[in-house]
């Protein structure tokens, strides 16, 4: 369950294709023709968010600070780990 939870918060901190974009006021260019690029950020996003919730409950599993709120802790880690790695993927995209 700990790990659907991880993947859920990974998908929630995925970014979409061309994020930075609005911060130019440019208009949205057409949907590309081929997806790949969004399922792939979102694979990036899963595995993000997999790998950072996993590693940060077993930082976190004997500490005192994080009593009782592995489980949160740890799945904000998550949608932090899966924003951050898809914004930099998403950024190598053009």
């Amino acid at each position: 369950m700990e790990t659907a939870f991880f993947l859920a918060m990974g998908w929630c901190g995925t970014k979409y294709p061309g994020w930075w974009r609005r911060f130019w006021k440019n208009p949205p260019p057409p949907p590309d023709p081929e997806p790949w690029w969004t399922v792939a950020l979102i694979g990036i996003g899963l595995i993000a968010g997999v790998a950072g919730g996993t590693l940060f409950n077993n930082a976190i599993l004997d500490s005192r600070f994080f009593a009782g709120q592995n489980a949160i802790a740890s799945g904000l880690f998550a949608f932090g780990a899966a924003n951050i790695a898809t914004g930099i993927a998403s950024a190598f995209k053009n």
